[in-house]
């Protein structure tokens, strides 16, 4: 049933995929804990956009010529990435409190 995982070059890529998707996570949940208090709904977007940075991160990685191993530069991408996505989450949350509200 699972015998395509233990082919020799699928584990690797679900080994990258399995580390994007925690770190991903991690740094995502510690980002959205932080933004909590400043912007109500970080506790879930932040984990979301961490965790998209983080896969596209993976991405890049694959189609730049990162070897089947998980090298260095990977996880690197992949928090910085991460960490970007948090800063979106930060971002969107300042720009929602400083558009004018308008009353007529």
């Amino acid at each position: 049933m699972f015998t395509h995982l233990l082919h020799r070059k699928a584990l690797p890529s679900m080994v990258n995929f399995l580390g994007a998707i925690g770190i991903g996570l991690v740094i995502g949940l510690v980002g959205g804990f932080v933004l909590r208090s400043k912007q109500p709904n970080a506790l879930w977007l932040a984990p979301v956009l961490a965790l998209v940075g983080a896969l596209i991160a993976s991405v890049l990685a694959r189609l730049f010529g990162d070897p089947e191993d998980y090298g260095w530069k990977e996880p690197i991408l992949q928090v910085v990435l991460a960490a970007a996505g948090v800063a979106v989450t930060a971002l969107l949350g300042r720009s929602k409190k400083a558009a004018p509200t308008t009353s007529e």
